[in-house]
């Protein structure tokens, strides 16, 4: 269990915030998120030592976070390290403040020390994640930002604009580590120093439509649950409908050995193709990804798959009260197969 020390109720917050990185134990509980929808990136963040709990056992998810608060689980969340005490400093924030401010941040605390206590509103969080990229932008044009690169999505759900956002509201202590976590699942671990002058507008990407937002889901989600489970094979998304796991260097339209493909329509699941019906690996993509999305399977499915496939014929079976149909694609070559869920009625366009 993570052990606390007992201090007066005024350096309380401090300590429960700002200890070093990887100072939290492992498997640490709080009373306050059995049911939070952020429990797992809580106990992410508490062992990767971005932030702590407090002393009575309480982490308190729903607590909003101040400029000061921010920037440290910032620094520590995207370096993985705490700041050295390089500065002489009067407060604890200092060295946050300053290593920023020398990266030429927006951190309107490096001057004015009454703003550090203050919570940080969205779009100020908005401005110093593009800061991170190496960009500058501020106001909407960070919001836009933090949204086209899919970092963050509106507060209002489903509602990926700028108004959605919602800039001026604040944001909690479970909701920064969801944003630091996203930043990290998609590869930042450098804090860029921040341009001088203005980004171009004109290299600002386009807000993201709910297709998109559904896509990138389905990516991190295959990434994370069936594509960490294999070595020599890398994962791409084709800008449209699939999710390409392969084994070759060379990106095309016939270049996969696993594709995951969705359905814009009904933004849901709708098949999966294989380049090679008889290769082991391929095999066992095939039933973790149909597990993945409700269809328990075994290894019986595959022997249906080595019948359509030696046959030639399309079958159609029942499997966790729905329709998938196992088409060996005889105009493709040998080995390749479909296997798709027959989500509309009639006959298949």
């Amino acid at each position: 269990m993570l052990k606390f020390r007992t201090l007066c109720a005024p350096i309380l917050l401090v300590v429960s915030l700002f200890v070093g990185a990887g100072s939290a134990s492992a498997g640490v509980t709080f009373r306050d998120i059995d049911n939070h929808w952020a429990k797992t990136t809580i106990e992410w963040g508490v062992d990767k030592g971005i932030v702590n709990g407090y002393a009575n056992g309480m982490f308190m998810p729903n607590q909003n976070v101040t400029e000061a608060e921010f920037i440290r689980m910032l620094v520590v969340g995207i370096t993985g390290k705490d700041l050295q005490e390089n500065y002489l400093t009067e407060l604890w924030s200092d060295k946050y403040y300053h290593f920023l401010h020398f990266k030429n941040y927006p951190v309107h605390g490096f001057t004015d020390k009454t703003k550090r206590s203050q919570y940080i509103t969205r779009a100020h969080v908005a401005e110093l994640i593009s800061s991170a990229d190496g960009v500058n932008y501020d106001g909407n044009q960070a919001i836009q930002y933090v949204l086209g690169k899919k970092y963050a999505q509106g507060r209002i759900k489903g509602e990926n604009t700028i108004e959605g956002y919602v800039g001026s509201g604040t944001i909690t202590r479970a909701e920064v580590l969801q944003l630091i976590k996203n930043l990290t699942d998609r590869g930042m671990s450098n804090l860029y120093d921040r341009p001088t002058v203005p980004s171009a507008e004109a290299m600002l990407p386009k807000l993201p439509t709910p297709w998109d937002v559904y896509r990138d889901e389905m990516y991190l989600v295959i990434r994370q649950k069936v594509f960490s489970n294999y070595s020599g094979y890398r994962i791409y998304d084709d800008g449209s409908n699939k999710i390409v796991m392969t084994s070759t260097k060379q990106t095309g339209e016939t270049d996969y050995a696993v594709s995951v493909q969705f359905e814009p329509q009904i933004m849901q699941f709708s098949g999966i193709a294989l380049s090679n019906a008889t290769d082991k690996t391929q095999r066992s993509m095939l039933i973790e990804l149909l597990q993945l999305y409700g269809f328990q399977v075994d290894s019986s499915f595959l022997a249906k798959v080595d019948s359509a496939e030696k046959n030639k014929k399309v079958i159609e079976l029942k499997v966790s009260g729905k329709t998938l149909v196992i088409d060996p694609l005889v105009a493709s070559p040998a080995g390749h197969v479909h296997i798709y869920y027959k989500w509309w009625d009639g006959t298949r366009a």
